[in-house]
């Protein structure tokens, strides 16, 4: 439905994702249109503390509000409060949140109509995300859609990874790794934290073991975090001579900005479903992703928006990832890296 809004008495919004890293990046669309619809107000994204160095300087991003910066819930309502906030777009729906920003007074509150708590919205949308019939960052645009009555697909990303940045990154590395500035590499991010159903990593480890082999010219960078130490393990088993070599392992050595740095600079980045692909895909990089078709994990809805992501899914049993063989995978990557 379209609601009747002043756009000139929206002064400030809110825009609340409080999930997850590939979640709030799917979201960053629905912020640059939102500034588009209310250029003169101030947005303010509630989101988690650690995007903090991945988005500071994002465009269209006018603060940030960190909610596990906060004590309690008492010190989030006096927070919200004192903002004045016009609008919220509940973009992760949930109770506290929901409540919260209904007691705080938010005159216009835009939300899902298929909680237990929808009543707390009065800007209802009528979309069920666990089909996954549509791509999240279009789903987060339907939010504004049903406010201002519209249709927009519009997918925008605006982050800027400045030179300096990159020449901070190869120092920092370079030491250790012994990396250069034309070095060509690309990435293999084997984790998901269980967002979805993950490539066996037996089959990552016969991929490792053919790129070797075939793409000479290449290194390989493993990325990941130190809760990925004994998946990284076991895929880097039998590796010990490449490693250090054409196998560089920063997994645990990177902060969020410098691994999108990272990426930024890489030839290809493959990986599950988790947040970093979808950071590949605001790049736009070259991508190989593996996913299980069904739902709510498929591709329709999570796949990275990248024009040059290429995504590889079980043939027979939507869910059995063993299906997707190494061979799959350097059919694309010859692909990719040949383009």
């Amino acid at each position: 439905m379209k609601c009747k809004i002043k756009k000139e008495g929206i002064k400030k919004i809110l825009v609340s994702r409080t999930d997850n890293i590939g979640d709030v990046i799917l979201t960053l669309p629905l912020i640059s249109e939102i500034k588009k619809h209310f250029p003169q107000a101030k947005i303010v994204f509630l989101v988690k503390s650690n995007l903090k160095c991945l988005l500071n300087d994002y465009e269209d991003i006018d603060d940030f509000i960190f909610i596990d910066e906060i004590k309690s819930n008492i010190d989030l309502y006096k927070k919200i409060c004192a903002e004045n906030f016009d609008l919220v777009f509940c973009v992760y729906p949930r109770f506290k949140l929901s409540l919260l920003f209904f007691l705080c007074g938010i005159k216009y509150r835009v939300g899902t109509a298929y909680r237990g708590y929808s009543f707390l919205y009065n800007i209802k949308v009528r979309e069920h995300r666990k089909f996954a019939e549509k791509h999240e960052a279009q789903y987060n645009l339907n939010l504004l859609n049903s406010l201002m009555g519209e249709n927009s697909q519009s997918i925008e990303f605006k982050f800027k990874i400045s030179e300096n940045e990159k020449l901070d990154l190869i120092n920092k590395l370079s030491p250790k790794f012994n990396l250069k500035s034309n070095d060509k590499f690309i990435i293999i991010h084997p984790g998901s934290r269980q967002s979805a159903i993950d490539l066996p990593l037996n089959t990552l480890k016969e991929f490792i073991r053919v790129f070797l082999n075939e793409f000479k010219n290449y290194k390989i960078f493993i990325t990941g975090s130190k809760d990925d130490k004994l998946q990284i393990d076991f895929l880097l088993k039998d590796f010990e001579d490449e490693i250090g070599r054409n196998i560089i392992n920063v997994s645990g050595l990177l902060t969020l900005r410098e691994l999108m740095v990272l990426i930024d600079l890489s030839y290809l980045f493959i990986s599950n479903s988790t947040g970093p692909i979808h950071i590949a895909g605001a790049l736009n990089k070259k991508i190989i992703g593996f996913y299980p078709d069904v739902s709510p994990m498929n591709p329709v809805r999570w796949k990275p928006l990248s024009k040059n992501a290429k995504i590889l899914t079980p043939t027979i049993n939507p869910s059995d990832m063993s299906e997707i063989k190494a061979e799959d995978i350097v059919k694309l990557t010859y692909e990719l890296l040949e383009l």
